[in-house]
């Protein structure tokens, strides 16, 4: 029997490998696939509503040559949603990973202050463009980010996976790997456009959102998966970084879903 391929959607600003001690908790069932980092191909530039980012995906899913089940975290999971609905042919499924979903009044404001420098206050872009981007070689990278509080609830190993890849050594230093320009422009550009796409959503869907997220109110998960006929699971105990804060009761979850799928 062949493995399902599950393609795998980094969130902003952490690179696929960032998500190593989690892929491992995947039966061989699965086979995990993920393109490194998004954003930073040239031939995909970054723009509104990340829509050449969506190409970018959608390229990398058909070079796998069948359908796979995508599964995204964050950022990832509103691109994959996206792709999911413009070429369902390429999916087996859809797994979001506490999504920034924007529907309704809220998409309609975002919209208006993207163009405006509240953007830089109301999303993390501020904070990213400006973010220490390099250290002398040799520096202890996990620690440097373990006391910040994106990172102070992370399991111990996947703070490690990320230290080990988001940075590499260029001009005799360690320099991160992904873009803070890329990933605050991603932020900058977050889609407001996400009610062109419903009912266009035909391939089985789940949302999962962590208990402790303070991404949204948990009430626009759940709107947007009641409108768009998406199961929605809740990790408990957990916020927005769960997938690496809890990977093995993540992947475990998320292999639930799709056995109930089969």
């Amino acid at each position: 029997m062949s493995t399902t391929i599950i393609n795998f959607v980094h969130a902003n600003g952490f690179p696929a490998a960032s998500y190593q001690t989690f892929f491992d908790y995947f039966s061989s069932d699965h086979q995990l696939v993920a393109n490194p980092q998004y954003g930073h191909n040239p031939k995909y530039p970054l723009d509104n509503n990340w829509k050449n980012l969506v190409d970018e995906l959608l390229d990398y899913i058909r070079a796998q040559q069948q359908p796979v089940i995508c599964l995204g975290h964050s950022f990832g999971g509103v691109l994959s949603y996206m792709a999911a609905c413009q070429q369902p042919q390429l999916f087996k499924g859809l797994i979001m990973l506490d999504p920034p979903v924007l529907t309704g009044p809220l998409a309609s404001l975002m919209g208006l202050l993207k163009n405006t420098r509240f953007i830089d206050k109301i999303t993390p872009a501020g904070k990213a463009e400006i973010r220490r981007n390099n250290w002398p070689l040799g520096s202890n990278m996990a620690g440097q980010f373990a006391n910040r509080k994106l990172f102070r609830h992370f399991d111990k190993r996947c703070l490690e996976d990320y230290a080990r890849h988001c940075v590499s050594e260029r001009n005799q230093r360690l320099e991160l790997n992904f873009s803070p320009e890329i990933e605050a422009g991603i932020f900058r550009s977050l889609p407001t456009n996400l009610s062109r796409y419903k009912n266009k959503l035909t391939v089985p869907a789940a949302l999962i959102y962590g208990e402790k997220s303070d991404l949204y109110p948990h009430f626009v998960f759940k709107r947007f998966a009641r409108t768009n006929n998406i199961q929605i699971k809740r990790i408990s105990k957990a916020g927005h970084m769960f997938p690496l804060e809890r990977p093995q009761e993540t992947a475990r979850l998320v292999e639930s879903v799709i056995q109930g799928w089969q």
